[in-house]
């Protein structure tokens, strides 16, 4: 056991960021937590006030009043953490904030570990392994979408499934081994084909979430959107565009930029990891070759490319070849972008590109224009898969995926045992892993490296 799992001290941290908020909030958790703040608090007994109450004070430390301060108090279980806590309202000021927590050690607390107010709700039975993995979701959730899937979690949506998936393999297991206990007697109790077909749909309930994962992506790092083009087709500038601050140094000389610039963005609340590349040419230097080589990188990368073409120039050779190797190799990713509109056109330039089997759109990024109807075109190009899961429970964790994938697997051996007549007692050993690998996902089955990896990614406070 770690000192994070150690549950009989009373923990105390900040619980909110400290930065120009005019409030902070100190939370203390434990057996001991009414009796330390009883010893700083003047005001109300704590002791003796009824829970779910708040109470007006002042904190005194060494006869020293420090802050008046408003104090929740929360008895067991009926606490975030099931044990009895207190929630200090002060002044955001660091001094004060410092001195409140300095003199709650004084009296008997510890500073709380990383995640573990959480992880003494996980362990006081609050909330399972998949409801502690989503409080930190929501903490890190940049888009509507990402807080939408991790407060679903918070809420029980995949400990739902996941209970549901449970019971029918426990249901299955049991109907195996009382087949088995009867064996002797002759008697059938079990039909392995009925059974196959109940761990069949199990197995498929598992499969849709592990399924998910692959939309998690979007939550987490989001999409990546690269934009390449000649030198001077003007990405540097649709990138501050985009962005809407001048995060690219843009100018009139080729080749300005000489590595790949990245930031994220979020456009119709999908979050996009945008790219700004070297310009496609023959490197004249080593610096520039490998700033092309960097392009390239990023265009593998790429879950769609933003092609810039300067329409007020004639393409050569070199372009078009680019514009086949790139419509040969990446097909549907690539989005051509005919630049400069506030220019006159190149005729030959735009009667090619409206040629190519590829999307395209006409803008001008210096004059921001047709840059909303750019955007549309870019959330659109990933609607279908955005709208597969708006309303389905996503699963953000590889530590989640490692499990249904290895439940999905004991259950795809049991049921193949079963159809095959291979013996009840063996499809029986298949469905006890897959029911493990779901102890494991829950926390039922748990170990302490695991808590303590996963609660380690928690910020102090929470």
């Amino acid at each position: 056991m770690t000192r994070l799992v150690d549950v009989n001290s009373t923990i105390v941290a900040l619980a909110t960021a400290l930065g120009s908020g005019s409030i902070a909030v100190i939370r203390l958790s434990g057996k001991n937590a009414l009796s330390i703040g009883n010893k700083i608090f003047t005001g109300e007994d704590l002791e003796k006030a009824p829970p779910n109450t708040i109470h007006f004070g002042r904190i005194v430390y060494n006869s020293r009043e420090i802050d008046q301060v408003m104090v929740a108090i929360f008895h067991q279980p009926h606490s975030y953490t099931g044990e009895n806590s207190l929630e200090i309202s002060c002044h955001a000021n660091p001094l004060i904030v410092d001195m409140i927590v300095e003199s709650l050690l004084d009296n008997g607390a510890v500073m709380a570990g990383a995640g573990e107010f959480t992880l003494r709700a996980f362990l006081n039975g609050k909330i399972d392994l998949t409801q502690a993995e989503a409080v930190s979701s929501l903490i890190a959730a940049k888009t509507k979408h990402a807080t939408k899937n991790a407060l679903e979690h918070l809420e029980g949506a995949l400990q739902n499934r996941v209970e549901f998936v449970k019971n029918s393999v426990m249901d299955s297991i049991s109907l195996l081994e009382l087949d088995l206990d009867f064996s002797e007697e002759d008697i059938a109790i079990a039909d392995p084909g009925q059974i196959a077909g109940r761990v069949g749909k199990a197995k498929k309930n598992i499969q849709a979430l592990i399924d998910s994962y692959n939309y998690a992506r979007i939550f987490n790092s989001g999409l990546h959107l690269t934009i390449i083009g000649k030198p001077n087709s003007g990405k540097s500038t649709l990138l501050n565009v985009l962005l809407g601050e001048n995060r690219a140094i843009t100018s009139h000389i080729p080749g300005t930029t000489r590595d790949t610039i990245s930031e994220e963005i979020i456009i119709q609340n999908i979050l996009f990891k945008i790219v700004d590349t070297a310009g496609l040419r023959e490197a004249k230097d080593n610096i520039e070759a490998e700033g092309i080589r960097r392009t390239q990188t990023q265009i593998d990368l790429a879950d769609l490319i933003l092609l810039l073409v300067d329409r007020s120039e004639e393409m050569n050779g070199e372009d078009k070849k680019i514009i086949q190797t790139l419509q040969k190799a990446y097909g549907g990713k690539v989005f051509i972008v005919l630049n400069k509109i506030d220019k006159p056109e190149n005729k030959k330039t735009r009667d090619y590109v409206y040629k190519l089997n590829l999307s395209r759109i006409e803008i001008s990024a210096r004059e921001e224009q047709n840059i909303d109807e750019l955007k549309n075109k870019i959330v659109n190009h990933f609607a279908e898969t955005i709208d597969q899961f708006e309303d389905e429970t996503v699963i953000t964790s590889r530590r989640q995926l490692d499990l249904l994938e290895k439940c999905a697997g004991a259950l795809e051996r049991g049921a193949r045992t079963l159809k095959r007549g291979l013996g009840n007692e063996l499809a029986a050993i298949d469905l006890r892993e897959a029911l493990n690998a779901l102890g494991e996902l829950s926390g039922e089955i748990t170990t302490d490296d695991i808590l303590d990896n996963i609660f380690s990614k928690f910020c102090i406070g929470k």
